[in-house]
């Protein structure tokens, strides 16, 4: 059976930023809350599975809240950002947590669809230069992170027709 990789590189982080640092006490969702999220990718096993294909995960990648806050901060006074610092707890960690949090979802996904999920956190993590893996703005894969991520994919298809 073919296979077809779903791939979703957001995760939860798509809040309304301007929002969150004019209402730092105020209650925020993200766009794309944790269930509409797992619905997606239900969605779309579904819709692989329907046309024949088995479908494949992939975890997100890594990401670095501090570039990421400075990111989505940019253009921001400075009341602004702690105001979103504020919202976050105190600490940036929390974006990475929000990240952590989709990307659980999608191992625990994978299991209960019976579906293979291609780990590319996990060697990202690995790599002590990850931060070379990302551009600036803390969330998209770089040349090398890409290439990263060409390479777990490859290593699967290298499996499949060794077995």
């Amino acid at each position: 059976m073919d296979k077809t990789f779903i791939i979703q590189p957001e995760s939860g982080l798509q809040f309304d930023w301007k929002a969150i640092a004019a209402n730092p006490s105020g209650r925020h969702e993200s766009n794309i809350d944790l269930v509409a999220y797992k619905a997606l990718y239900i969605n779309k096993i579904a819709q692989a599975r329907a046309r024949g294909l088995e479908p494949v995960l992939v975890s997100l990648p890594i990401m670095d809240e501090n570039r990421y806050f400075a990111y989505i901060t940019r253009g921001m006074t400075m009341q602004e950002r702690k105001n979103l610092l504020y919202w976050l707890g105190g600490k940036t960690e929390r974006l990475r947590n929000i990240h952590e949090l989709y990307n659980l979802a999608l191992f625990r996904l994978a299991a209960l669809q019976c579906v293979h999920i291609i780990d590319v956190t996990s060697p990202m993590l690995a790599d002590p230069h990850y931060c070379d893996l990302l551009e600036q703005d803390g969330v998209t894969l770089s040349a090398a992170g890409e290439s990263l991520v060409s390479a777990e994919l490859m290593k699967l298809q290298a499996h499949e027709t060794v077995a």
